[in-house]
């Protein structure tokens, strides 16, 4: 998946290059640091680094391995989970003990809460020390237990073609007693510029999760998306979600929704809708896609291309269902020119629609939020992506939506942003993003740019939506929010969040409900000294917020991306289920490590799991 990527707005008089958490295209889902995952804005104006990183072997210069054989394979990983649980094997075979697992993603089984399978973006690599160059294979992990996490299956799901996948997206059929994985499927790499395919399939398993089916193929891409190819269609961030609610009349139905990423000649972005497709027998049959965003005259008024109005310029479409069957779809888009601090600042707005009808008719894209997260709210990457304040991960606003069990009609939505505009920000001062080194900060966001998590709640379907609130410790840095109702309709959300002020060296991944505060959960999480995705392979002009404290080299292992995204899910026994990126456990890559001649060391990314 996802997340977001420097870009171009072509304007009619002149080029001009803009960055951001609202300009972007698709995700590639291969090894993603400069991957698109934002909505709009056509051209690329930083090669995006991961697209140069060929297909390969293991951990190191010598010996071949193929996608079957990393499909697989598999191994078993146990822990404590009321403590937390590394679900992530890291078995020496095909370089696992450094490989990361980011973007997780969790379901649990509503017959049984001790019945969870997890997603990953899950990373086999090879080096080639003589030339610099990083391959890879990243397919769909998966992570499936039947004790209530204590122990793991760690496998992954089939890829039915190309050489990448990712952003996963796990849901249970009950009524069809099917377990289904939704991922992106693409080819990239072998030293090309692009990645074409943009494929969205979904994989079915009939025995809970320990073995899957050819993935079935629901959106169809084609061409070069994250290229210059003419034309090409392009599937990005996908979600899955089933109604397993047995009074519904729709029970049994699953709801896929993702952003069709579209090109005009040469590769020019023509525009990002959102579409639905839905199964009704276990995920083995899908309907055509039919576009569900819709127009809303009034908040989408900027228009790249096409009729006035239209809600198309979107991403991170998440669906939800309600006890009686009503499903909602928020989604970010970028069109609301009454928002934007500066010209072409394109702030996300939160857009919802409903339908009471299984999916058929949809409701116009009403709002739910407008945010703080525009190209000239934030301070910037080394690889030209909005990042947190003393970090160099990146960003994205978009948490998901949730309904209340007890009130289909109560309906939550979290993000995280920063509240209010960068008063330092200038007209055209986007225009320089990512802005130069050693501070990539070209609108001056800096420490100002303090980013919390808020909620916002409509309790007539979506309709009308109440002011955001904010939830979590206001004094540090919160991202990546996912969120959940109790029985009770208590809610409950985890989110990445700093372990002190900015610039800060490690997080924690921490819990909070609506009536109980918040609780770190694991260990600190060392953002800031990576073995992989280390700002250092990509610049050697290093970022002089980053940490971390002490070293040598500030700057240099700062991890670049982590995902875009975490997870959690409630059991039927309000058993509560989070999964997130770890950086706790310091290892050593094959990697050269060219600043020191030695291989590189840091934090492996692993897939991580608590239990409350």
């Amino acid at each position: 998946m996802r997340t977001r990527m420097m870009a171009v707005v072509v304007l009619a008089t002149a080029s001009v290059a803009m960055a951001g958490t609202a300009a972007a295209g698709p995700s590639s889902g291969r090894d993603k640091p400069g991957g698109y995952e934002a909505p709009v804005r056509p051209l690329s104006l930083f090669r995006p680094f991961e697209l140069n990183e060929k297909v390969g072997g293991p951990g190191t210069t010598g010996g071949q391995f193929s996608k079957v054989q990393i499909e697989r394979f598999r191994c078993s990983s146990s822990g404590d989970p009321s403590d937390a649980v590394d679900m992530s094997c890291d078995d020496a075979a095909f370089g696992q003990d450094f490989a990361p697992d980011n973007e997780l993603a969790v379901a649990v089984d509503p017959n049984d809460p001790d019945h969870i399978v997890a997603g990953s973006n899950d990373y086999y690599y090879r080096f080639n020390n003589s030339t610099g160059t990083r391959q890879a294979i990243v397919p769909t992990g998966f992570f499936t237990s039947f004790d209530g996490g204590a122990t793991w299956i760690d496998g992954q799901v089939p890829m039915r073609t190309g050489n990448g996948a990712g952003d996963p997206a796990p849901a249970f059929d009950a009524r069809n007693g099917t377990v289904l994985m939704a991922q992106l499927e693409n080819t990239g790499g072998l030293g090309g510029c692009c990645v074409a395919q943009g494929d969205v399939t979904v994989s079915r398993s009939l025995d809970g999760g320990v073995t899957w089916t050819e993935p079935v193929m629901v959106l169809k891409g084609n061409g070069a998306g994250i290229g210059p190819a003419n034309g090409a269609k392009f599937w990005d961030k996908e979600w899955l979600t089933v109604d397993n609610n047995p009074g519904s009349p729709y029970y049994g139905r699953a709801y896929l929704t993702s952003t069709l990423f579209q090109n005009g000649l040469q590769g020019a972005y023509v525009d990002s809708p959102i579409f639905l497709s839905t199964s009704d027998d276990g995920g083995a049959t899908w309907t055509m896609p039919r576009e569900i965003s819709g127009s809303n005259s009034e908040f989408c008024t900027y228009q790249e291309t096409g009729p006035a109005g239209e809600c198309d310029e979107d991403q991170f479409s998440i669906p939800a269902v309600a006890a009686d069957g009503t499903v909602y779809v928020h989604f970010l888009n970028g069109q609301n020119e009454a928002a934007w601090e500066v010209p072409f600042d394109f702030d996300s707005q939160v857009m919802v629609v409903r339908s009471n009808d299984g999916g058929e008719t949809w409701s116009s894209p009403v709002p739910a939020a407008q945010l703080e997260d525009g190209l000239s709210d934030m301070p910037y990457s080394v690889i030209g992506r909005q990042t947190v304040w003393g970090h160099q991960l990146r960003w994205t606003s978009a948490g998901n939506i949730a309904v209340n069990p007890n009130d289909p009609t109560e309906v939550s939505v979290v993000f995280s942003d920063r509240g209010t505009a960068n008063p330092n920000a200038t007209a055209g001062c986007n225009f320089d993003a990512p802005g130069s080194a050693p501070d990539y900060d070209p609108c001056g966001a800096g420490p100002g740019s303090h980013i919390g998590i808020s909620r916002v709640v409509s309790h007539d379907g979506g309709r009308t939506w109440g002011l955001r609130v904010a939830i979590g410790d206001s004094s540090v840095n919160q991202w990546f929010p996912w969120s959940g109702y109790l029985s009770d309709g208590t809610l409950v959300a985890a989110w990445d969040q700093d372990d002190a002020p900015p610039p800060a060296d490690t997080f924690h991944h921490v819990l909070w409900t609506e009536d109980g505060g918040i609780e770190p959960l694991g260990s600190p999480e060392h953002i800031d000294e990576s073995v992989t995705h280390w700002a250092g392979q990509y610049t050697t002009q290093w970022p002089a917020i980053c940490g971390p404290s002490g070293s040598a080299t500030p700057g240099k292992d700062c991890n670049v991306f982590h995902g875009d995204y975490t997870g959690l899910a409630v059991g039927s026994d309000d058993s509560i289920h989070v999964v997130w990126t770890g950086l706790n456990e310091f290892v050593t890559s094959p990697q050269l490590d060219f600043y020191t001649g030695s291989v590189h060391t840091g934090y492996r990314q692993d897939a991580m799991y608590a239990r409350r």
